[in-house]
């Protein structure tokens, strides 16, 4: 099972991506068309991404369903081609095992990439802070562990807006046990 999942990511990540719509919600590949903020005076997006979270295989074990906000930038390198900058807080539901309750919150600090045609391509590596909990009976303990992720995914954006589904390890060094798919929409709020 676990080489399976490898193997689904790894082709995910091999074929993510975002397109982008003018506002007509006819397909395009100029950036300036498809966002009132994008203009030639503009080089930064900042924006804010809701999401929603479900762990997958023996991450799901010991992780419940959760959700969160990203604070989002993204810089045009090319008319085609963004560097993108993602971080916030991603809460999630406890998990009883073996009769204690457990939950892993992380915080994702991520740089990637958006490359916007039409077989589309999105892709990001970062640090996640996960901060593990677990309390049985009064007792609880808690641990942090920094790790280093990567994930991909694809979406759609129109104007401003964006939807998004995400699949990404929490943990290289564990890549399959360590699974999670996200799901999103965001907000591009300015352009600097």
């Amino acid at each position: 099972m676990k080489n399976i999942i490898a193997v689904v990511a790894v082709g995910i990540l091999c074929l993510s991506g975002a397109a982008r719509a003018d506002k007509s919600g006819a397909p395009s590949t100029s950036r300036n068309n498809t966002s009132s903020l994008s203009s030639s005076s503009h080089s930064i997006f900042l924006g804010v991404d809701a999401d929603f979270a479900l762990p997958l295989g023996t991450y799901g074990d010991v992780n419940g369903v959760g959700g969160g906000a990203m604070l989002t930038a993204e810089y045009p390198v090319i008319e085609q081609l963004s560097a993108t900058a993602r971080i916030g807080f991603q809460f999630h539901t406890d998990k009883n095992v073996l009769g204690a309750d457990t939950h892993v919150h992380s915080i994702p600090v991520l740089l990637g990439a958006r490359y916007y045609v039409l077989p589309m391509g999105a892709a990001g590596l970062g640090m996640f802070d996960l901060m593990t909990s677990a309390s049985s009976g009064g007792v609880s303990a808690s641990q942090n562990d920094v790790k280093f992720g990567v994930g991909g995914g694809v979406g759609y954006q129109w104007n401003q807006w964006n939807a998004r589904v995400n699949i990404h390890t929490h943990d290289v060094g564990n890549f399959g046990d360590a699974l999670m798919i996200t799901g999103g929409i965001g907000y591009q709020f300015i352009g600097l």
